[in-house]
């Protein structure tokens, strides 16, 4: 029955951190994701944060009430092989080295706070043990997509994301163009000679009217859209070699955003869990009576 309660919450943290390597690992196949700007990256980026915070959450727990290194750092070591299953097998080591240190340091840092401490309060005494192996998940997994950004720029290059660009273009006003004057300025042809010239690809081109079917506002827009990307691709070249550095850093603040925000959350978790855990008897407090040394003179 004892052991049973030291492996309680091990299940429930190797399912956490299954779900976040899961999570995780379609993103190292590209640099995309990061400047995409849709609903579905927030949602992406919201979830991987969630599970970062409930993975690390999870562990405390389990190391807290487990109170045996054996246990917390055997659920540590199940965990980090994980990453096997779902990742290239050169990422895989990476990652598995990284987040396994980071256990491996929290369950220090917490086994020092447990060893010290007066009062026992929850929120107060696992709140920042928690934090400190949320920072350290997202630190893993920006070293992870940095070497997977590298190998992938190393071998294809950078583009700057087309949707990157769109998304930019349109939030900058365009100068009007007096469209109906330019189509004024077109040639106005029959359609017998449109037939012709269909046929008579040659005829088209000798014409300098291959292009009239596509109407001057999007040949302003592709004009526009190929000169800022040409400009930003020759802006970034000379810096190409710290591009993953800079995307891994993007991913580490973008993270470490949102996690900030979900920890928020701790704090009552922290309470409700152990609330709950003394109302059924899983864990039960004493108090001491300890003597207290005072000069007097």
């Amino acid at each position: 029955m004892i052991l049973i309660k030291k492996l309680i919450f091990v299940p429930l943290f190797l399912i956490s951190l299954t779900l976040l390597i899961h999570q995780i690992t379609p993103l190292l196949a590209s640099y995309d994701f990061i400047f995409s700007l849709s609903l579905n990256t927030l949602i992406t980026l919201i979830n991987i944060s969630i599970l970062i915070s409930l993975s690390s959450l999870l562990f405390i727990l389990c190391a807290t009430i487990a109170a045996d290194w054996r246990i917390s750092l055997s659920a540590a070591i199940i965990g980090s092989a994980i990453t096997f299953i779902f990742m290239d097998p050169a990422f895989a080591v990476i990652f598995t080295v990284a987040i396994f240190i980071s256990f491996l340091l929290s369950n220090l840092n917490l086994d020092v706070a447990l060893k010290s401490y007066l009062n026992f309060q929850p929120s107060s005494l696992l709140s920042p043990p928690i934090r400190h192996l949320s920072g350290l998940l997202i630190l893993a997994i920006c070293i992870v997509y940095f070497f997977s950004t590298s190998k992938i720029i190393g071998q294809n290059g950078f583009q700057i994301p087309d949707s990157l660009i769109d998304t930019a273009i349109k939030m900058v006003p365009l100068p009007e163009t007096n469209t109906q004057t330019e189509q004024a300025n077109l040639p106005q042809i029959t359609g017998e000679q449109i037939e012709l010239l269909k046929k008579n690809p040659e005829l088209l081109k000798q014409s300098g009217l291959d292009n009239i079917t596509q109407p001057p506002a999007s040949l302003t827009n592709d004009l526009i859209k190929q000169t800022a990307k040409d400009q930003i691709q020759n802006f970034i070249k000379p810096y190409i070699n710290f591009v993953p550095a800079g995307l891994a850093v993007l991913l580490f603040f973008t993270l470490q955003f949102f996690t900030s925000i979900l920890n928020l959350l701790i704090y009552p978790l922290l309470w409700l869990t152990f609330f709950i855990l003394e109302k059924t008897g899983f864990v039960k407090f004493t108090t001491d009576m300890r003597p207290v040394k005072k000069m007097v003179t």
